[in-house]
């Protein structure tokens, strides 16, 4: 049931003109402000379903920060199942925390997460560099079984995967400062690492395009930001392994969007070599530092950019306010281009129905 009511009032400046959000995601021009906040969206108003009620009030039904808190025993499954080899991976519980525990030939490695953020990472030593290049060494992934007969392939428009060996070193394996550490304590052991995840990736990639032909782009997380890593590491290190992922997706006639939330600036020169078709969560000043401009002014006229818009800029703000944080960083000219807003609530529990509320009549009435 619809439940904007009277709060809505006045006429939108957007037409039924705007693109679709997949239009956007293949390079298409938006015609207008293309936005969307999980279920909620240009063509999506709030509806009662949006919200949960608790003392007398309604709350935002927050599926980041529901994420955030969930074990991996409830988290749903992908498209795709690892398959480990001469390896025993368990996952337990110790109170708030997911245990990972990898028991191999060469030693056991264990890793324990809490709140989506490892509180401990399995490399911790140079040793252990040896047994997690076993790893994965032997692991193979699979079409996940249950997933297939659950989901209608026919449906499908994407699918997505998660990181490049680099990224996933840095954020789950070994931590931001063990990965420098190493890369100069033990350079040969990295770069053997680094080579035998690579191809575990393309693997990964192949075995979605070889069996998904129809979904039109792929999305890749990674998280990236010139605070983890320099231009100059992340040519040497990164740019060879998203090209490769760029050309693969290219000659398979889909695109490649990667998930980059973090200062971009730096970086973007890099970007512009790998092939790659967009940015995903593209996060402009005051949280970034690249603004939607310069993105726009570099990249090719089809180049996807997917904006964020963080909580800060429109949570406890007025109508106005929103408007006027917006108008910050988006500008007409970008939406004649291939641009979509992303408002995030950046895994923030009970956020008042009165935010939301606000939130949709700003972005739906606005004014350029």
């Amino acid at each position: 049931m619809n439940i904007i009511g009277e709060k809505m009032k006045g006429k939108s400046t957007n037409t039924d003109k705007r693109a679709t959000s997949y239009d956007i995601w293949m390079g298409k021009p938006a015609n207008g402000l293309i936005w969307d906040f999980g279920r909620i969206d240009y063509q999506n108003p709030p509806t009662d379903e949006s919200f949960y009620s608790a003392n007398g009030r309604k709350y935002l039904i927050s599926g980041s920060s529901k994420h955030m808190k969930s074990r991996q025993k409830d988290r749903p499954a992908i498209w795709y199942s690892t398959v480990y080899n001469s390896v025993n991976h368990m996952v337990t519980e110790e109170g708030e925390c997911d245990v990972f525990t990898w028991e191999t030939p060469l030693g056991k490695l264990i890793g324990k997460r809490h709140n989506n953020h490892f509180s401990e990472y399995p490399i911790k030593t140079i040793e252990d560099i040896d047994i997690w290049t076993y790893i994965y060494s032997n692991i193979s992934f699979s079409l996940n079984r249950d997933w297939l007969e659950r989901t209608n392939i026919g449906e499908l428009k994407s699918l997505g995967l998660n990181w490049s060996p680099v990224q996933q070193l840095m954020q789950f394996d070994m931590g931001l400062e063990n990965f420098y550490y190493f890369l100069v304590d033990a350079p040969e052991k990295m770069e053997t690492l680094l080579d035998v995840m690579q191809k575990r990736c393309v693997e990964r990639l192949k075995l979605c395009l070889s069996n998904f032909p129809d979904i039109s782009y792929i999305y890749w997380g990674e998280n990236t930001s010139s605070s983890s890593i320099s231009p100059s590491y992340y040519q040497r290190l990164t740019l060879p392994h998203i090209k490769e992922y760029a050309e693969l997706a290219h000659n398979a006639n889909k695109r490649l969007i990667i998930h980059m939330c973090g200062l971009l600036k730096d970086l973007l020169d890099s970007f512009i070599l790998t092939g790659m078709d967009g940015i995903h969560s593209a996060t402009p000043p005051p949280f970034g530092d690249a603004p939607y401009e310069l993105i726009r002014e570099k990249f090719k006229k089809d180049f996807t950019i997917l904006g964020r818009f963080n909580a800060q800029l429109w949570m406890g703000k007025s109508v106005s306010e929103i408007q006027a944080n917006l108008k910050k960083s988006v500008y007409p000219e970008l939406l004649e281009s291939p641009f979509l807003l992303m408002v995030t609530d950046d895994a923030i529990p009970d956020i008042p129905y009165e935010n939301v509320m606000n939130l949709y009549e700003a972005l739906e009435n606005i004014r350029w």
